[in-house]
């Protein structure tokens, strides 16, 4: 059941080239979130009506240097909602609903090697994830891309849980130029009877996350971005077509309630 809170800051951690890290005082039913379940989250007082989307980032225990009773979120200053969280200090508050939508499951066969496939902010529900399949006895391989070196925040903390990482720049400004799915295909073709993937990033790369993950017949899991006023299925702003396997029929489901988190055979794009 969600909780509609007022919430304390704890720290919001300036990453460097407009990303933040977010700690903030939770309710102990937030302790209990699935990794890729969201808040939406607004500033009291401010100008800006609707709240924002945010996925969980970290849970009590993903961050070491995190206080035990707070919850993270990672974000990028991009317009008016996000640039009034970075200016946030420590004892300011923020109303907070969640736990919303649906979480990353485990992977659906004990022996499964996680592949994370993360594109810049994307990875924002990736931290709670990979500390949950750590301590399920999974050591997940982390994909990380984006434009340029800048957009790749928690760069160290992926290199530090991860059991391998491979990232890719578009810039080739750090690791391997190209697109994230291009180490992605690699690992499918070498390896795909293993594998489960999770992804996080903007459309045009879940797509293409999904159509190899299809083509392999691998279980995959994408965790969907898309605008949304409420975060709770009452504005139908945040539909996406999907269908069942084998079905011609399309349907629209809500990203906010069916979703973040959908299979990729579901998915008709």
């Amino acid at each position: 059941m969600p909780l509609d809170v007022s919430a304390t800051v704890v720290r919001n951690l300036d990453l460097g080239h407009g990303n933040f890290l977010m700690d903030f005082e939770a309710p102990e039913a937030f302790a209990a979130m699935q990794p890729a379940q969201f808040f939406m989250i607004g500033v009291p007082g401010a100008e800006v009506l609707l709240r924002r989307p945010f996925s969980v980032c970290g849970l009590p225990g993903t961050f070491e240097d995190s206080a035990p009773s707070t919850v993270q979120i990672l974000y990028r200053v991009l317009g008016k909602g996000t640039s009034l969280l970075a200016g946030l200090r420590p004892g300011a508050t923020v109303h907070v609903l969640g736990p919303l939508g649906r979480g990353f499951g485990a992977p659906r066969r004990p022996e499964a090697v996680p592949v994370i496939v993360a594109g810049g902010i994307g990875s924002a529900p990736f931290p709670a994830l990979i500390a949950r399949l750590r301590g399920g006895f999974h050591e997940p391989i982390v994909l990380y891309g984006a434009r340029t070196a800048g957009e790749l925040p928690l760069l160290d903390w992926f290199r530090a849980n991860a059991s391998e990482l491979w990232v890719t720049t578009e810039d080739g400004s750090l690791g391997q130029r190209g697109l994230v799915t291009d180490p992605l295909a690699e690992l499918l073709a070498r390896r795909a009877a293993r594998l489960h993937v999770y992804a996080c990033g903007p459309t045009p790369m879940l797509k293409a996350v999904a159509r190899l993950a299809v083509r392999h017949e691998v279980p995959c899991e994408l965790s969907l971005e898309a605008p949304m006023a409420c975060g709770f299925g009452v504005c139908l702003g945040c539909v996406v077509p999907t269908r069942e396997p084998g079905s011609d029929r399309i349907r629209y489901e809500r990203v906010c309630v069916e979703g973040p988190v959908m299979a990729a055979e579901r998915l008709a794009w």
